[in-house]
């Protein structure tokens, strides 16, 4: 029961999900409304199902009534009006883009919204309140872009509308969606193959998944897939796409067994340069962006975690907006506004990013570091993405009561944020600063730092 006097129920197809989504118009009595709510994978048909959706919402959608198709939800509001949905968001108090006269259907809007919010923090396991108003922006984002169109009755439920869309559908887009669903909306979530990326059973209940005919069988052939295109590329923010979580294509080495674990267990060795360099795969460029879109510096960051943590400088992340961060043999740029957590004066932040990288483990302090210990840096000096050096520990240093690591690896601006190994693959230390006007002389915030900093995440 989301209003006082309305709920709804969800409706399942008896033939074809999208026949029936585009001529069924589903039951509205005694304040329950049969709707629909599905996720349809449609197959081989889906290029003939889109072309169907697109003329069904031209010329089939009866008068009065909206009746939308979008081929993706974008991702975030343009530039120019994040504050305009910034300022309708204060904490608990919201104040709608989009309002009902109807008092059962603005009570059910209001609720619902609540609950698509207990819902976010639920599936996140976090009640951050950064993160929480991100969520709310791009909600309130697409209820000012798409409710107008959607809700063209507001005061009277004579007809209830439809709402197709295809794309990347994750979870604020699914809470969306069931948003609309909440309101009476029949909403329709089509995909040749994929289907919404939501690691929630509980979540995905509140939708009915039906699976389109399957192909048809056709003699085996041999096929090449077609190679990479080179280079990286930069899209605009409407027309981001993430890629899912697959496994990298060249994960780092993973440590030998230390000899604490096993009595039997052969001592470690140190991994060769060569070995080490494939830990490049586990850093990342970061570019960030500005309110208005242009990026106005780099710097790098190390994969620490599998949930997509990364590990950074705060003064590489402070004052922007959203980042851009590549990662080797990627073709793509992912984009990520969340800022997990950050302390300015260990100058140090952990991003998130959707994109799921083995990471680096961080070393526990089993050996103490010493000086003239070879290590290796990993950053992205000048915007040279992922660049490899080697040198020794040169000292240690406190800078306002922050233990650093001095070393002699050559790094240069961009490299903020990189990574400083041992010997045996482990971070030891996050590359910070550097002397301008000295030769090799660098610091990296070290481990121990690093751990009392991370604690919780990993």
């Amino acid at each position: 029961m989301i209003g006082q006097y309305f709920q709804t129920a969800v409706r399942k197809p008896s033939g074809s999900a999208l026949e029936e989504f585009m001529l069924l118009n589903g039951r509205y009595s005694n304040f329950t409304k049969e709707t629909f709510f599905i996720r349809y994978i449609s197959g081989p048909g889906w290029d003939q199902d889109l072309e169907r959706l697109q003329a069904w919402q031209k010329q089939s959608a009866p008068k009065g009534a909206g009746f939308v198709f979008a081929r993706s939800l974008a991702s975030q509001p343009p530039a120019a009006d994040a504050g305009k949905y910034l300022d309708l968001y204060h904490g608990g108090s919201v104040l709608f883009p989009f309002r009902f006269e109807n008092r059962i259907w603005q009570d059910a809007f209001e609720r619902g919204f609540s609950r698509t919010l207990d819902l976010f923090k639920q599936a996140r396991g976090r009640s951050e309140e950064s993160i929480l108003r991100n969520f709310a922006i791009k909600m309130l984002y697409w209820i000012d872009t798409y409710f107008p169109a959607l809700f063209v009755e507001t005061t009277k439920m004579t007809r209830f509308p439809k709402f197709a869309c295809g794309g990347t559908v994750k979870l604020p887009e699914y809470l969306f969606l069931y948003l609309l669903f909440l309101l009476g909306c029949d909403v329709l979530y089509i995909s040749p193959s994929q289907d919404v990326s939501v690691n929630s059973g509980e979540l995905l209940e509140l939708s009915l998944k039906i699976q389109g005919p399957p192909p048809q069988p056709a003699a085996a052939a041999a096929v090449r897939p077609p190679a990479p295109q080179g280079g990286r590329v930069v899209v605009p923010m409407d027309r981001i796409r993430r890629s899912d979580r697959t496994a990298p294509p060249a994960a780092p080495p993973a440590p030998a067994p230390s000899p604490a674990t096993s009595a039997a267990a052969p001592a470690r060795r140190p991994l060769e340069f060569e070995e080490l360099a494939r830990f490049a795969s586990s850093v990342v460029m970061l570019q960030v962006f500005d309110q208005k879109d242009q990026c106005f510096k780099t710097g790098s960051g190390v994969i620490i975690s599998e949930k997509g943590y990364v590990l950074t400088n705060f003064h590489v992340v402070s004052g922007g907006r959203y980042y851009g961060i590549l990662l080797e043999e990627e073709t793509d740029v992912f984009y990520t506004n969340e800022l997990i957590k950050y302390h300015p004066d260990y100058d140090l932040a952990v991003l998130r990013m959707e994109k799921h990288r083995t990471p680096i483990p961080i070393s526990k302090g089993a050996k103490k570091l010493v000086r003239g210990q070879k290590v290796v840096a990993i950053g992205s000096p000048l915007g040279l993405f992922n660049s490899v050096s080697d040198g020794i520990i040169s000292g240690f240093r406190n800078m306002e009561k922050v233990s650093m690591i001095q070393f002699t690896a050559p790094v240069s601006h961009g490299s903020s944020g990189g990574a400083l190994l041992d010997m045996y693959g482990e971070l030891i230390g996050l590359i910070t600063a550097g002397y301008d006007d000295g030769q090799n002389l660098n610091l990296a915030v070290d481990c121990q730092t690093i751990a009392q900093f991370v604690r919780g995440l990993l």
